[in-house]
Protein backbone atom coordinates (compact mmCIF):
# COMPACT_ATOMS: atom_id res chain seq x y z
CA UNK A 1 0.00 0.00 0.00
CA UNK A 2 1.11 3.43 -0.82
CA UNK A 3 1.34 5.92 2.04
CA UNK A 4 0.75 9.57 1.36
CA UNK A 5 3.89 11.30 2.45
CA UNK A 6 3.03 13.41 6.19
CA UNK A 7 4.17 17.05 5.84
CA UNK A 8 4.70 18.98 9.14
CA UNK A 9 2.72 22.30 9.30
CA UNK A 10 5.69 25.16 9.10
CA UNK A 11 5.08 27.77 12.05
CA UNK A 12 5.36 30.94 10.86
CA UNK A 13 5.76 33.59 13.54
CA UNK A 14 5.42 37.64 13.43
CA UNK A 15 5.79 40.67 16.34
CA UNK A 16 2.37 41.82 16.84
CA UNK A 17 3.37 44.94 15.60
CA UNK A 18 4.22 43.26 11.92
CA UNK A 19 1.68 40.32 11.70
CA UNK A 20 -1.25 42.50 9.88
CA UNK A 21 1.60 43.72 7.10
CA UNK A 22 0.34 43.79 3.69
CA UNK A 23 1.50 45.65 0.69
CA UNK A 24 -0.05 49.31 0.75
CA UNK A 25 2.21 50.28 -2.65
CA UNK A 26 4.26 52.70 -1.42
CA UNK A 27 6.62 52.40 -3.50
CA UNK A 28 9.64 52.80 -1.85
CA UNK A 29 11.44 49.24 -3.22
CA UNK A 30 10.75 50.19 -7.16
CA UNK A 31 11.91 53.52 -6.63
CA UNK A 32 15.11 52.21 -4.72
CA UNK A 33 17.03 51.97 -7.76
CA UNK A 34 18.33 48.63 -6.53
CA UNK A 35 18.91 46.31 -9.66
CA UNK A 36 15.27 44.07 -9.30
CA UNK A 37 16.35 40.19 -10.42
CA UNK A 38 13.82 38.45 -12.26
CA UNK A 39 13.65 34.50 -12.25
CA UNK A 40 13.34 33.06 -16.06
CA UNK A 41 9.85 31.46 -15.28
CA UNK A 42 8.51 34.90 -14.50
CA UNK A 43 9.63 35.68 -18.30
CA UNK A 44 6.39 34.88 -20.15
CA UNK A 45 3.66 35.34 -17.54
CA UNK A 46 5.23 39.58 -18.57
CA UNK A 47 5.35 38.66 -22.19
CA UNK A 48 2.18 37.15 -22.40
CA UNK A 49 0.54 40.59 -20.62
CA UNK A 50 2.20 43.03 -22.73
CA UNK A 51 1.31 41.02 -25.63
CA UNK A 52 -2.39 41.19 -24.72
CA UNK A 53 -1.98 45.01 -23.56
CA UNK A 54 -2.62 44.11 -20.31
CA UNK A 55 0.28 45.49 -19.26
CA UNK A 56 2.89 48.24 -20.87
CA UNK A 57 6.18 50.46 -19.25
CA UNK A 58 6.04 53.81 -18.23
CA UNK A 59 7.58 54.77 -21.26
CA UNK A 60 6.17 52.81 -23.85
CA UNK A 61 8.91 50.74 -24.68
CA UNK A 62 8.23 47.16 -25.15
CA UNK A 63 12.26 46.60 -23.63
CA UNK A 64 11.38 45.56 -19.90
CA UNK A 65 14.11 43.26 -19.06
CA UNK A 66 17.94 43.58 -18.87
CA UNK A 67 19.26 40.23 -19.79
CA UNK A 68 22.22 39.37 -18.46
CA UNK A 69 25.00 36.63 -18.78
CA UNK A 70 25.75 36.67 -15.48
CA UNK A 71 23.08 36.01 -13.97
CA UNK A 72 22.35 33.41 -11.54
CA UNK A 73 21.43 29.94 -12.92
CA UNK A 74 17.24 30.18 -12.74
CA UNK A 75 17.80 34.38 -13.23
CA UNK A 76 16.72 36.09 -16.54
CA UNK A 77 18.01 39.37 -15.84
CA UNK A 78 17.09 42.32 -14.08
CA UNK A 79 14.03 44.81 -14.74
CA UNK A 80 14.90 47.77 -16.89
CA UNK A 81 14.96 50.76 -14.82
CA UNK A 82 13.33 54.56 -16.19
CA UNK A 83 14.20 57.26 -13.64
CA UNK A 84 16.07 55.08 -11.29
CA UNK A 85 12.89 53.19 -10.98
CA UNK A 86 11.06 50.11 -12.23
CA UNK A 87 10.40 50.80 -15.37
CA UNK A 88 6.56 48.85 -14.33
CA UNK A 89 6.20 50.99 -11.47
CA UNK A 90 3.35 53.56 -12.26
CA UNK A 91 2.79 56.23 -9.18
CA UNK A 92 3.95 59.86 -9.65
CA UNK A 93 5.19 59.64 -12.98
CA UNK A 94 4.10 61.97 -15.79
CA UNK A 95 2.15 60.68 -18.45
CA UNK A 96 2.23 56.65 -16.53
CA UNK A 97 -0.66 54.55 -17.49
CA UNK A 98 -3.32 54.03 -14.64
CA UNK A 99 -3.87 50.80 -13.23
CA UNK A 100 -6.87 49.53 -11.12
CA UNK A 101 -7.48 50.79 -7.86
CA UNK A 102 -4.57 52.03 -5.57
CA UNK A 103 -1.89 49.63 -7.00
CA UNK A 104 1.32 51.52 -8.53
CA UNK A 105 2.64 48.45 -10.22
CA UNK A 106 1.32 48.03 -13.23
CA UNK A 107 2.46 44.24 -13.29
CA UNK A 108 1.02 43.38 -9.99
CA UNK A 109 -2.19 44.97 -11.08
CA UNK A 110 -2.33 43.44 -14.30
CA UNK A 111 -1.11 39.90 -13.35
CA UNK A 112 -1.35 39.51 -9.59
CA UNK A 113 1.15 38.80 -6.88
CA UNK A 114 2.07 35.32 -8.33
CA UNK A 115 3.74 37.19 -11.31
CA UNK A 116 5.64 38.84 -9.66
CA UNK A 117 9.53 38.07 -9.22
CA UNK A 118 10.51 36.62 -5.90
CA UNK A 119 12.43 39.60 -4.94
CA UNK A 120 9.35 41.67 -5.07
CA UNK A 121 7.10 38.97 -3.52
CA UNK A 122 9.66 38.99 -0.60
CA UNK A 123 10.53 42.83 0.28
CA UNK A 124 9.95 44.18 2.83
CA UNK A 125 10.08 40.73 4.75
CA UNK A 126 13.51 39.59 6.21
CA UNK A 127 12.61 35.78 7.39
CA UNK A 128 14.77 33.00 9.40
CA UNK A 129 13.96 29.81 8.46
CA UNK A 130 15.51 27.43 11.27
CA UNK A 131 14.29 23.84 12.83
CA UNK A 132 11.28 25.76 15.06
CA UNK A 133 9.81 27.35 11.85
CA UNK A 134 9.65 30.55 10.00
CA UNK A 135 10.33 33.81 12.03
CA UNK A 136 9.15 37.08 9.50
CA UNK A 137 10.48 40.61 10.40
CA UNK A 138 10.01 43.92 8.37
CA UNK A 139 12.60 46.16 6.55
CA UNK A 140 11.01 49.43 8.43
CA UNK A 141 12.67 51.10 5.19
CA UNK A 142 9.23 50.00 3.63
CA UNK A 143 6.70 53.00 4.74
CA UNK A 144 4.22 50.54 5.32
CA UNK A 145 6.44 48.70 7.99
CA UNK A 146 7.52 52.00 9.20
CA UNK A 147 3.72 52.82 9.67
CA UNK A 148 2.89 49.61 11.35
CA UNK A 149 5.69 50.24 13.85
CA UNK A 150 4.71 53.85 15.39
CA UNK A 151 0.50 53.10 14.74
CA UNK A 152 0.81 49.95 17.28
CA UNK A 153 -0.19 51.16 20.68
CA UNK A 154 0.55 49.13 23.02
CA UNK A 155 3.04 45.77 24.04
CA UNK A 156 4.64 43.78 21.74
CA UNK A 157 4.29 39.87 21.75
CA UNK A 158 5.68 37.20 19.15
CA UNK A 159 2.54 35.54 17.86
CA UNK A 160 1.30 33.13 15.15
CA UNK A 161 1.00 34.28 11.82
CA UNK A 162 0.36 34.11 8.06
CA UNK A 163 2.58 32.34 5.63
CA UNK A 164 5.80 34.86 5.00
CA UNK A 165 4.71 35.25 1.21
CA UNK A 166 1.76 34.17 0.06
CA UNK A 167 1.55 30.48 -1.44
CA UNK A 168 5.03 29.42 -0.32
CA UNK A 169 5.23 27.86 3.30
CA UNK A 170 9.01 28.10 3.37
CA UNK A 171 10.44 31.84 2.05
CA UNK A 172 13.76 32.88 1.48
CA UNK A 173 15.58 34.21 3.97
CA UNK A 174 18.56 32.47 6.47
CA UNK A 175 17.64 29.46 6.15
CA UNK A 176 19.68 27.39 8.61
CA UNK A 177 17.58 24.19 8.88
CA UNK A 178 21.15 22.29 7.99
CA UNK A 179 23.15 24.47 10.49
CA UNK A 180 24.20 23.51 14.01
CA UNK A 181 22.41 25.20 16.52
CA UNK A 182 23.81 29.16 17.31
CA UNK A 183 26.65 29.72 19.75
CA UNK A 184 26.51 30.41 23.07
CA UNK A 185 30.23 31.32 23.41
CA UNK A 186 32.44 29.42 21.32
CA UNK A 187 32.45 26.62 23.07
CA UNK A 188 29.29 26.18 24.08
CA UNK A 189 26.57 25.57 21.76
CA UNK A 190 22.58 26.86 22.80
CA UNK A 191 20.09 24.77 22.13
CA UNK A 192 16.70 25.90 19.97
CA UNK A 193 14.32 25.39 23.11
CA UNK A 194 17.30 27.77 24.87
CA UNK A 195 16.82 29.92 21.48
CA UNK A 196 13.27 30.38 21.49
CA UNK A 197 13.19 31.50 25.30
CA UNK A 198 16.35 33.74 24.86
CA UNK A 199 14.81 35.06 21.90
CA UNK A 200 11.40 36.01 23.87
CA UNK A 201 13.39 37.43 27.05
CA UNK A 202 14.73 39.62 24.96
CA UNK A 203 11.81 41.02 22.82
CA UNK A 204 9.91 41.01 26.44
CA UNK A 205 12.31 42.90 28.58
CA UNK A 206 12.88 45.73 25.27
CA UNK A 207 8.85 46.00 24.78
CA UNK A 208 7.07 43.71 26.19
CA UNK A 209 3.50 43.65 28.42
CA UNK A 210 5.75 43.43 31.26
CA UNK A 211 8.71 45.49 30.50
CA UNK A 212 10.75 47.50 32.65
CA UNK A 213 10.40 51.30 32.26
CA UNK A 214 13.56 53.27 31.02
CA UNK A 215 15.61 55.19 28.40
CA UNK A 216 16.19 52.43 25.84
CA UNK A 217 20.04 52.50 26.46
CA UNK A 218 18.91 51.35 30.04
CA UNK A 219 16.70 48.12 28.34
CA UNK A 220 20.20 46.90 26.64
CA UNK A 221 21.79 47.05 29.74
CA UNK A 222 19.61 44.83 31.43
CA UNK A 223 19.60 42.15 28.34
CA UNK A 224 23.18 42.65 28.48
CA UNK A 225 23.60 41.52 31.93
CA UNK A 226 21.01 38.77 30.96
CA UNK A 227 23.58 37.79 28.13
CA UNK A 228 26.52 37.64 31.05
CA UNK A 229 24.09 34.92 32.83
CA UNK A 230 23.73 32.93 30.08
CA UNK A 231 27.38 32.92 28.93
CA UNK A 232 28.44 31.63 32.56
CA UNK A 233 26.30 28.81 32.27
CA UNK A 234 27.76 25.41 31.68
CA UNK A 235 26.84 21.84 30.41
CA UNK A 236 25.70 19.33 33.37
CA UNK A 237 24.19 22.47 35.99
CA UNK A 238 20.88 23.09 35.53
CA UNK A 239 18.77 23.79 31.32
CA UNK A 240 19.92 26.94 30.11
CA UNK A 241 16.68 27.48 29.30
CA UNK A 242 15.70 27.42 33.49
CA UNK A 243 18.53 30.33 33.59
CA UNK A 244 16.49 32.48 31.01
CA UNK A 245 13.69 31.38 32.83
CA UNK A 246 15.23 32.94 36.23
CA UNK A 247 16.26 36.04 34.24
CA UNK A 248 12.61 36.26 33.20
CA UNK A 249 11.46 36.04 36.75
CA UNK A 250 13.33 39.06 37.86
CA UNK A 251 13.20 41.41 35.18
CA UNK A 252 10.11 43.18 36.21
CA UNK A 253 12.28 44.80 38.74
CA UNK A 254 13.39 47.55 37.40
CA UNK A 255 17.10 47.68 36.93
CA UNK A 256 17.23 43.90 38.68
CA UNK A 257 20.38 44.69 39.98
CA UNK A 258 21.93 45.61 37.31
CA UNK A 259 24.30 49.28 38.01
CA UNK A 260 23.55 51.63 34.87
CA UNK A 261 26.03 54.45 33.76
CA UNK A 262 25.20 58.06 33.18
CA UNK A 263 24.67 57.28 29.64
CA UNK A 264 22.51 54.72 30.21
CA UNK A 265 20.37 56.62 31.92
CA UNK A 266 20.64 59.04 29.70
CA UNK A 267 22.63 62.32 30.96
CA UNK A 268 25.44 63.21 29.37
CA UNK A 269 27.55 62.96 32.45
CA UNK A 270 29.72 65.77 31.10
CA UNK A 271 31.04 67.08 27.73
CA UNK A 272 29.22 64.98 25.01
CA UNK A 273 30.27 62.75 22.28
CA UNK A 274 29.18 60.23 20.21
CA UNK A 275 32.21 58.60 19.92
CA UNK A 276 30.65 55.23 20.18
CA UNK A 277 27.80 56.06 17.82
CA UNK A 278 30.89 56.68 15.58
CA UNK A 279 32.51 54.19 15.71
CA UNK A 280 29.01 52.00 14.57
CA UNK A 281 28.64 53.64 11.57
CA UNK A 282 32.59 53.22 10.49
CA UNK A 283 32.12 49.67 11.34
CA UNK A 284 28.82 49.45 9.29
CA UNK A 285 29.72 51.83 6.71
CA UNK A 286 32.69 50.19 5.39
CA UNK A 287 30.88 47.04 4.53
CA UNK A 288 28.81 48.43 2.03
CA UNK A 289 28.57 46.28 -1.08
CA UNK A 290 29.03 48.22 -4.04
CA UNK A 291 27.81 50.21 -5.72
CA UNK A 292 26.15 51.02 -2.70
CA UNK A 293 28.04 53.66 -0.27
CA UNK A 294 26.71 55.52 2.99
CA UNK A 295 27.58 59.49 4.06
CA UNK A 296 30.04 60.13 7.14
CA UNK A 297 27.84 61.69 9.80
CA UNK A 298 27.73 65.30 9.73
CA UNK A 299 31.03 66.77 11.27
CA UNK A 300 28.84 68.79 13.95
CA UNK A 301 26.26 65.10 14.67
CA UNK A 302 27.41 66.16 18.63
CA UNK A 303 26.05 69.63 18.27
CA UNK A 304 23.24 68.20 16.03
CA UNK A 305 22.61 65.38 18.60
CA UNK A 306 22.42 67.74 21.89
CA UNK A 307 20.79 70.54 20.40
CA UNK A 308 17.31 68.49 18.60
CA UNK A 309 18.15 64.99 20.05
CA UNK A 310 18.77 63.78 23.32
CA UNK A 311 16.33 66.61 24.88
CA UNK A 312 13.98 64.63 23.22
CA UNK A 313 15.29 61.24 23.56
CA UNK A 314 13.17 59.93 26.58
CA UNK A 315 10.26 61.12 25.11
CA UNK A 316 10.93 58.65 22.28
CA UNK A 317 11.95 55.79 24.51
CA UNK A 318 8.87 53.32 23.70
CA UNK A 319 8.89 53.52 20.18
CA UNK A 320 12.85 53.06 19.77
CA UNK A 321 12.49 50.04 22.17
CA UNK A 322 9.97 48.45 19.88
CA UNK A 323 11.97 49.53 16.79
CA UNK A 324 15.08 47.69 19.00
CA UNK A 325 12.56 44.57 19.60
CA UNK A 326 11.97 43.83 16.05
CA UNK A 327 15.88 43.93 15.49
CA UNK A 328 16.11 41.10 18.26
CA UNK A 329 13.40 38.99 16.74
CA UNK A 330 14.29 36.47 14.41
CA UNK A 331 18.16 38.07 14.36
CA UNK A 332 20.30 36.55 11.69
CA UNK A 333 23.37 37.48 13.61
CA UNK A 334 22.11 34.76 16.32
CA UNK A 335 23.56 32.32 13.58
CA UNK A 336 26.19 34.83 12.15
CA UNK A 337 27.95 36.06 15.69
CA UNK A 338 26.31 34.19 18.60
CA UNK A 339 22.89 34.08 20.28
CA UNK A 340 24.15 36.46 23.42
CA UNK A 341 26.78 38.55 23.27
CA UNK A 342 26.56 39.20 19.64
CA UNK A 343 22.75 40.05 19.72
CA UNK A 344 23.73 42.43 22.43
CA UNK A 345 26.28 44.06 20.65
CA UNK A 346 24.03 43.78 16.88
CA UNK A 347 21.32 45.67 19.41
CA UNK A 348 23.77 48.06 21.00
CA UNK A 349 25.08 48.91 16.98
CA UNK A 350 21.61 48.99 15.63
CA UNK A 351 20.40 52.08 18.91
CA UNK A 352 23.79 53.89 18.15
CA UNK A 353 22.85 53.70 14.02
CA UNK A 354 19.80 55.13 14.85
CA UNK A 355 21.07 58.46 16.71
CA UNK A 356 23.49 59.46 14.18
CA UNK A 357 20.69 59.22 11.76
CA UNK A 358 17.75 61.17 14.13
CA UNK A 359 21.06 63.60 14.51
CA UNK A 360 21.53 63.86 10.73
CA UNK A 361 17.69 63.88 9.99
CA UNK A 362 17.04 66.72 12.42
CA UNK A 363 19.49 68.88 11.09
CA UNK A 364 18.59 68.04 7.70
CA UNK A 365 15.23 70.17 8.51
CA UNK A 366 16.40 72.00 11.38
CA UNK A 367 14.38 71.23 14.01
CA UNK A 368 13.85 69.19 17.04
CA UNK A 369 13.48 65.66 17.14
CA UNK A 370 9.54 64.41 16.59
CA UNK A 371 7.56 61.74 14.73
CA UNK A 372 8.17 62.31 11.34
CA UNK A 373 11.61 62.91 11.98
CA UNK A 374 12.29 59.60 13.87
CA UNK A 375 9.95 57.34 11.57
CA UNK A 376 13.12 59.11 8.69
CA UNK A 377 16.06 58.14 11.03
CA UNK A 378 14.28 54.57 11.44
CA UNK A 379 13.52 54.70 7.55
CA UNK A 380 17.24 55.22 6.96
CA UNK A 381 19.09 52.95 9.76
CA UNK A 382 16.97 49.89 8.17
CA UNK A 383 18.37 50.86 4.37
CA UNK A 384 21.67 50.95 5.74
CA UNK A 385 21.66 47.72 8.08
CA UNK A 386 19.29 45.63 5.93
CA UNK A 387 20.05 46.78 2.21
CA UNK A 388 23.20 48.69 2.03
CA UNK A 389 25.41 46.67 4.35
CA UNK A 390 26.70 43.22 4.56
CA UNK A 391 25.20 42.06 7.01
CA UNK A 392 27.50 39.19 7.42
CA UNK A 393 30.80 40.98 6.98
CA UNK A 394 29.14 43.45 9.93
CA UNK A 395 27.87 40.20 12.33
CA UNK A 396 31.35 39.03 12.16
CA UNK A 397 32.57 42.30 13.18
CA UNK A 398 30.79 41.93 16.16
Amino acid sequence: MNETPVTTPVSTLWLSCHVHYACRHAGACCRSGWPLPVESHIVPGIDAAIAANRLRTVDGSPVWLLASADAPPGVAGTFRLADDACVFHTSGRPGAPTVTGTRHCAVHAAAGHDALPASCQHFPRVCLVDGRGVRVSLSHHCPTAASLLFEHEGPVAIVEGPAAVPGSAVPEGLDARDELPPRLTPAVLMDLEALTAWEDLVVRTLAGPDAPTGTPAEALALVRAYAERLVGWTPGAAPLVHVIDACRDSHGRPGAGVAFTSAERGSDGGPYRLERQRRAMRVVTQTCRAPWTWPAPPAIVDTLDRAFVAPHWPAAAALVRRYLATKAFGAWVTYQADAARGLVRWLQLVHDVLRVEAARACGAANRPLDRDLLVTAVRQTDLLLVHYADGLAVARSL
